[in-house]
């Protein structure tokens, strides 16, 4: 099997790190990604390497108001949240994230909300955790959405595109290497790269 970088063809089992999934067994059932045939990784798996002396970290139990956060560390103060498509494609649910967001963060929680399209390389785990990894981890290079995937900026609501935007701002080079997958596709109907570069470029 392989896969797309850039402009180049690389073999899959040369990549140890695969796309973010919330857990292992999430990953396992998700199987290939259709779009590049590179494999899926757990955030537990990624969160192993990037806090390796953390121990403490709680998966999917009732918090505040019988809320379920991804992955909790009471020792950090530190709730992560891997947000699926589904979190791009429904404006109620949209909202309830930044409801969540809020009522952990005046519970004294630090709040990381990682988007489908955003995977861990070491760039992304710097700026989100301010944690140097040693090992490499996801390629930069290879881009996180796709048509075969139907999760590309045509498949997501209107404030979907828009969250979608603001997020990729904070992440410029995975932006780059998105919008050059999606406009490589030539089908605008499929991608909705038209409807991304307008979102982002409105950002401020």
């Amino acid at each position: 099997m392989i896969l797309l970088k850039g402009n180049d063809m690389i073999s899959r089992k040369t990549q140890k790190w695969g796309f973010l999934r919330e857990t292992r067994e999430a990953a396992i059932q998700a199987g290939i990604d259709a779009d590049t045939g590179l494999h899926r990784t757990g955030l537990d798996e990624y969160l192993a390497v990037i806090f390796p002396n953390v121990t403490d970290w709680i998966h999917d139990k009732p918090f505040i108001n019988r809320k379920r956060p991804d992955y909790r560390s009471p020792s950090l103060k530190l709730i992560i949240e891997f947000d699926g498509i589904q979190h791009y494609t429904s404006p109620t649910i949209i909202q309830r994230d930044e409801e969540n967001t809020r009522l952990y963060e005046n519970e004294g929680y630090r709040v990381i909300r990682i988007p489908y399209f955003i995977q861990l390389t070491n760039a992304v785990v710097k700026q989100l955790f301010d944690i140097d990894v040693n090992e490499p981890l996801f390629d930069e290079d290879i881009p996180s959405i796709g048509v075969g995937g139907e999760n590309t900026p045509a498949f997501l609501c209107s404030a979907g595109v828009s969250r979608m935007a603001r997020e990729f701002k904070k992440f410029p080079e995975q932006y780059k290497i998105n919008l050059a997958a999606l406009k490589s596709m030539n089908n605008d109907y499929l991608s909705g790269v038209s409807l991304l570069e307008s979102a982002y470029d409105s950002q401020t």
